[in-house]
This record gives structure tokens, sequence and C-alpha cells, in this order.
């Protein structure tokens, strides 16, 4: 099995990036990440850059343009981190403990997209 896991935050830009670059970096076979915004910036976020600097999955970060939840159908998983509760129908709600862009926010997400690997690797 596989699929897509799509990491929407509210802008598509910062979270949601820093989610799916570590999930990329430990995903099982067949499965791969991708990232959208409820309400799209218009560029990544500098804070995702920054704080995967110098890590393993520093390469794994998505560049492009933040995308609409429109411009990615068909994910197989949708998490929804920091998004008012319920703007993502069927999203699993990741409530961060850390809001600020800095490691503790990083290492948060890299916990949990870890364990979400792990978890869909069983």
């Amino acid at each position: 099995m596989g699929g897509t896991v799509l990491f929407v935050c509210p802008h598509g830009a910062g979270k949601s990036r820093i989610a799916a670059a570590w999930f990329a970096g430990s995903a099982p076979p067949g499965w791969s990440a991708s990232t959208a915004g409820l309400e799209p910036q218009h560029q990544v976020s500098l804070h995702a850059p920054r704080l995967l600097a110098g890590t393993e999955v520093e390469g794994l970060l998505d560049l492009r343009l933040p995308r609409p939840l429109s411009a990615v159908p068909g994910a197989a998983v949708v998490v929804a981190i920091d998004c008012p509760p319920g703007a993502v129908a069927g999203a699993v709600e990741w409530h961060l403990q850390h809001t600020e862009f800095d490691e503790h926010l990083n290492a948060e997400l890299r916990s949990r997209a870890r364990s979400l690997a792990a978890e869909l690797a069983s």
C-alpha cells in the first residue's frame, strides 16, 4: 500500500513544508508527501529552509509556490496542522504545542511526522 500524505497548514508555506520534509525522510515505500494551505502565501516561509538547514532532510524541502487544497486531490491521508478545528474535512488534526518557528517546533514536527511514517509502515 502507499499513497500521498497531504500536510495542510493555514498558509501552506511553513509548518506543512517542514512536516512534509520530515515525513519524506522516513516515509515507508510507496508513500510521498505534499503540502497545501487554506489561504496559500505567495512564497515559502523563510522559516522552513532556516529550520531544516543542516539536517538530513534539508534537500527534501519543497520550494514550489504554496498551493490551495484543490491543487492536491486524492491524498490517502490528510494532516491539518494548526488549522481551525474542522477546517479540513476528514483530516487528522495536529494542534502543535510549540507555535514559534524555532527548534522546538521543528522537533515536534519531526517527531509527529516520523510517528506517522512508522504508523503507515505497520
